[in-house]
């Protein structure tokens, strides 16, 4: 691993990874690069390398749905580079509300990653039950899962 890949903190080293998207992502088509950097054991932050307001919390949306599940089509696949399940990596885009507890994640446009490549998309969903607003913690229990934003 290269040194350059980690940011210094006083409590902890963080691992922050650069990726390109030859389409940007919806919404801001004109941003190619973005740095996916883990927040806490919960919490990510995607943001663009150009403009650093342009930013998302995200999650590893398996952390809080296990059934979670959507197959890349082939134009997809091409697009990322995949040559194996390994290489694919994905993140959801977190919404806060004033309560963390009250948080939703958008399982319905996931960011896909190869993380071999460093090249990135964000796909909409088709023909799926998943939409923008599938709350992270279901129950009480749940809210174990407790990061730090």
């Amino acid at each position: 691993m290269n040194q350059d890949n980690k940011v210094g903190t006083t409590e902890k080293q963080t691992l922050k990874e650069t990726y390109t998207f030859v389409k940007g992502i919806p919404g801001f088509e004109e941003l190619k690069t973005f740095d996916l950097q883990q927040h806490d054991e919960v919490f990510s932050l995607f943001s663009s390398v150009k403009e650093p307001a342009v930013a998302f919390v995200t999650v590893n949306p398996f952390d809080f749905h296990p059934e979670y599940e959507f197959e890349l089509s082939p134009e997809n696949v091409e697009d990322l580079g995949v040559t194996a399940p390994d290489d694919v990596g994905v993140r959801c885009i977190v919404t806060l509300h004033d309560e963390i507890r009250n948080a939703t994640a958008n399982l319905l446009a996931p960011i896909v990653f190869n993380k071999q490549k460093k090249i990135g998309k964000q796909i909409v969903l088709q023909d799926t039950e998943y939409t923008t607003k599938h709350a992270l913690w279901k129950d009480e229990d749940s809210l174990s899962k407790d990061g730090d934003i």
